[in-house]
């Protein structure tokens, strides 16, 4: 959500550069998380693990993911 206010396109292109080196199962945490609001619960269920290994998956892959953009804007 943060991708495009300072430096517009080139932090997108980053962004989807970078999501795309997630794993699939990261991928489709954030995905469901982010483009269709499932909670914690679903996604948890879809990749039949745990709520709290939802969160900590998630939460990995957000960090991965700001570690990549910032790199590639340096």
């Amino acid at each position: 959500r943060w991708a495009g206010f300072d430096q517009g396109e080139q932090s997108l292109e980053a962004l989807m550069e970078c999501f795309q080196r997630l794993t699939k199962r990261a991928q489709m945490s954030l995905r469901m998380r982010f483009a269709e609001d499932a909670s914690r619960e679903e996604i948890a269920e879809a990749l039949r693990i745990t709520p709290h290994g939802a969160k900590n998956l998630m939460q990995r892959a957000k960090q991965q993911l700001r570690e990549c953009v910032e790199s590639k804007l340096k």
